[in-house]
């Protein structure tokens, strides 16, 4: 078991040191005493964690004069280097390099997100289905060696890399978990993997949950304090912000909507007999009712012909009434495990990302209606459902961000 695991002593720290820094984040140049009250933290246990990154060069604390009062302010001092993204897909690889000090989270005073992460460089490649672990490193290295080569930038600048994958990974041990769409990697510790494979300091993080770190940092998140990231995709998951806090879970797998079971072949009783066997071996799963493959799969046999969702999109905004009814029923039922999710969390926004959400409001107005539906009246009260800002580039912007982390030295 990882030690540094939630609930661990390390684990404890870790999450303390994350809490200080995102409180240094939002306030700029916070005095330690601001800190400890906007983190709920312990004076002395701020002034320990605000000593630590003092000492790694992540922060800087000066004694300064405020209301005619001797303070600490605290400020962050930004990454040097060159950090890198790299998200899988079922199918792709898309590889982002930023500077590091870039991918600090800017808004502007009104709370309105600032752009995003000006990426130096940025390639993309397909992959066969079921690639392995070793075939997908490969591909990546060689795109990040031509990013690298692109933006001018020495490989000894860079400093850190972040993984995005479609597949929960658990935080206790690093193991890419099941299911997956990605069952070459499946028991994999991706991070050691990768890091041995780039040699630089790798973290890995569900896709989903990437996702959700873009959009809070220059995208639709950016001013809500609970919400939900959903990704629908070859694979359907969301990521979890709780009180302004991306939540991971307590194995750092929660989000996994995709596995929520939604209905049945026949349309009876959720769960029935005739239900879809999805890949994790459940009947009648979100996943098996709402992905990408499951929509183009509905209309490919009335044309005879394989389909992109872009195709099917364009067919539906010209009047293609099959079109339509798919990507409506689509959004009923992700709308329909939404509304449990709502009941239980309550969220003031749900963002939605992934390849599906180029339908729009094909998508959202049904999807919405469900939801509605479906929660708890009190609870889907005034929840806005609104498409992501960052578009396909979420997820490897998300895992620019989370090289970021690394590179500030608050990520393990």
């Amino acid at each position: 078991m990882n030690a540094a695991g939630p609930g661990s002593p390390a684990g404890l720290r870790e999450a303390n040191r994350r809490r200080v820094l995102d409180a240094v984040l939002a306030a700029g140049e916070p005095t330690q005493a601001g800190i400890a009250a906007a983190t709920g933290l312990a004076p002395a246990t701020v002034s320990n964690i605000v000593r630590q990154l003092v000492d790694v060069g992540s922060l800087t604390a000066t004694t300064t004069v405020r209301g005619g009062r001797r303070v600490r302010a605290v400020r962050v001092v930004p990454p040097a280097g060159h950090v890198a993204g790299i998200d899988f897909g079922h199918r792709h690889v898309r590889v982002g390099l930023a500077r590091a000090a870039d991918t600090l989270p800017r808004t502007t005073a009104e709370g309105v997100p600032g752009p995003p992460v000006p990426l130096v460089a940025e390639r993309e490649a397909d992959l066969p289905d079921g690639h392995g672990v070793d075939d997908g490193l490969d591909t990546a290295a060689v795109m990040l060696d031509q990013a690298l080569a692109a933006a001018g930038v020495d490989r000894a600048e860079l400093v850190g890399v972040g993984v995005g994958l479609p597949a929960p990974v658990d935080v206790r041990t690093g193991a890419v978990g099941e299911p997956g769409i990605l069952p070459g990697w499946v028991g994999v510790d991706a991070a050691h993997r990768a890091g041995r494979r780039l040699g630089v300091p790798v973290a890995v993080d569900n896709d989903a949950l990437l996702g959700t770190l873009a959009e809070q940092a220059w995208g639709a998140l950016a001013d809500v304090r609970d919400a939900v990231y959903l990704k629908l995709s070859d694979g359907v998951g969301a990521g979890l912000v709780l009180d302004g806090r991306p939540y991971r879970g307590r194995t750092g797998t929660a989000g996994e909507i995709g596995h929520v079971v939604v209905a049945d072949d026949a349309g009876g009783p959720t769960g029935g007999v005739g239900s879809t066997v999805c890949r994790c071996g459940n009947r009648g799963c979100l996943e098996t009712w709402a992905s990408t493959t499951t929509v183009v799969g509905l209309l490919e046999p009335l044309l005879g012909r394989p389909l992109t969702i872009a195709e099917v999109v364009a067919r539906a905004r010209a009047g293609h009434a099959p079109s339509r009814r798919v990507l409506a029923d689509t959004g009923g039922h992700v709308g329909r495990a939404l509304g449990g999710l709502c009941s239980v969390l309550t969220p003031a926004r749900v963002v939605v990302g992934g390849e599906l959400a180029q339908a729009g409001d094909l998508l959202i107005e049904p999807l919405h209606a469900a939801l509605v539906r479906w929660a708890l009246p009190g609870a889907a009260e005034g929840v806005e459902v609104v498409p992501a800002r960052l578009g396909a580039r979420a997820h490897v912007l998300g895992a620019v961000a989370l090289a970021g982390e690394l590179a500030l030295g608050t990520r393990g």
